[in-house]
C-alpha cells in the first residue's frame, strides 16, 4: 500500500507539473492580485490600451490587476522579467507581439521565439502605415512613387531600422533617390511631417490623431486600416512587405492551458466592453481579438513571415 501510495503521489505530481491536473487549479485562479507588465513607458498607445484592458479583466476575474511599466529594449526587458516569473498566471505581460516576431531579427540581444512564451490572446492591432501631410501632391503609394521619380532626394523620416527598410526596398525597386532623416519618437515624427521637414514617414498609427492634417498613403499591414479603409495595403500595390503588430497577452512558458483560457475569456469580454470600445474608437485603435489558439498561430506565422522580409532586405541584427 505504501508503495502504491507513493507511486500515486508521484504520478499526481507529474501530472500537475505537465498541466494535466489543471481544472481545479484554474477554478481557484487567480489566487490574488495579478501583475501586468507593460514593455513601454506610461502614456503611450500600448500602455493606455493595457490599462483599459486591465480594468475590464479585473472586473471579470475578481482581483486587482496592477499595471507596471518596464520600458526598455523595445519590450525585451519586460519580456525577460516575465520569462523569470512563475508560470502560475499571476504575472502577465501586455505588449506588442513585435518583441517576438520582429525584434530578434533586428537586435542580437533579443533571442525570443514563438515557443518562448504562452499566449492568452491578442486584442488590438497597430495601424502601421506611410503617412504624409494632407496637402501632399500624392494620395497613394503609386502616386508617391511617380512623384518621387520627378523629385529626387526627397526627405523621408526614419524612426527605426524597419522604417528605413521599407523605403530602401521601395527605392531599390523603383530607382528612387532618398534623403533619410533620423527622427526620435512619435511626436518627433508628427512634428517633422507637420513642419514640412519630411514629405513622408512611417507611423505606427499615431498620425490618425490628426485627420485634418495628415493622411495614409499605404497600409504596411496585411489588412486595410479601419481608420482609412480606402487606402490600399503595400501588398496590394505589389510589395510583399506587410508586417502586422498586435497587442498580446504573454505568459511564462508552461502556464497551464486552463489558466490561459480563463485569461482569454476575460480578454474577450474586454474586446466587447462598451467603455473599452468607446476608448479604442476615439483613439483610432482597431479591436481584433484572437483567442489562445489563434494568437499562437498568428505569432508562429508572423514570426516566419517577418523573418523572411527582414532578412531578405539584408538586415543583420546589431
Amino acid at each position: 500500500m505504501n508503495t502504491l501510495t507513493k507511486r500515486g503521489l508521484i504520478g499526481a505530481a507529474v501530472a500537475f507539473a505537465m498541466g494535466l491536473g489543471t481544472p481545479g487549479f484554474a477554478a481557484d485562479y487567480p489566487t490574488g492580485p495579478i501583475t501586468m507588465l507593460v514593455g513601454y513607458g506610461a502614456g503611450g498607445q500600448t500602455d493606455l490600451v493595457a490599462r483599459a484592458t486591465a480594468r475590464v479583466m479585473s472586473e471579470e476575474l475578481g482581483v486587482p490587476i496592477n499595471v507596471i511599466n518596464k520600458p526598455g529594449a523595445g519590450g525585451a526587458i519586460a519580456a525577460r522579467q516575465l520569462e523569470q516569473s512563475a508560470n502560475d498566471g499571476q504575472t502577465i505581460l501586455f505588449h506588442a507581439n513585435t518583441v517576438v516576431n520582429a525584434a530578434p531579427f533586428l537586435a542580437k540581444r533579443v533571442t525570443f521565439k514563438p515557443q518562448s512564451f504562452e499566449y492568452a490572446g491578442m486584442i488590438t492591432a497597430y495601424q502601421g502605415g506611410l503617412a504624409a501631410r494632407k496637402d501632399a501632391p500624392f494620395n497613394t503609394l503609386v502616386e508617391f512613387i511617380a512623384w518621387a521619380k520627378e523629385n529626387p532626394n526627397f526627405s523621408y523620416g526614419v524612426l527605426s531600422p524597419t522604417a528605413r527598410m521599407y523605403m530602401n526596398e521601395i527605392a531599390k525597386k523603383e530607382g528612387l533617390k532618398v534623403n533619410m532623416v533620423p527622427l526620435k519618437g512619435g511626436s518627433g515624427m508628427i512634428n517633422a511631417l507637420l513642419g514640412e521637414q519630411v514629405v513622408l514617414a512611417l507611423s505606427g498609427g499615431i498620425h490618425y490623431r490628426y485627420p485634418d492634417q495628415l493622411k495614409t498613403i499605404s497600409a504596411l499591414t496585411s489588412f486595410r486600416h479601419p481608420s482609412s479603409p480606402d487606402t490600399r495595403t503595400i501588398e496590394e500595390d505589389g510589395y510583399p512587405l506587410a508586417m502586422d503588430a498586435r497587442t498580446t497577452l504573454f505568459l511564462p512558458k508552461g502556464t497551464p492551458r486552463a489558466v490561459l483560457d480563463k485569461l482569454a475569456a476575460a480578454l474577450k469580454t474586454a474586446s466587447t466592453n462598451e467603455a473599452f470600445k468607446t476608448f479604442t474608437k476615439t483613439a483610432n485603435i482597431p479591436i481584433m481579438y484572437l483567442n489562445v489558439d489563434e494568437a499562437n498561430a498568428e505569432m508562429v506565422n508572423s514570426y516566419a513571415k517577418n523573418k523572411g522580409i527582414i532578412e531578405g532586405a539584408g538586415i543583420v541584427p546589431k
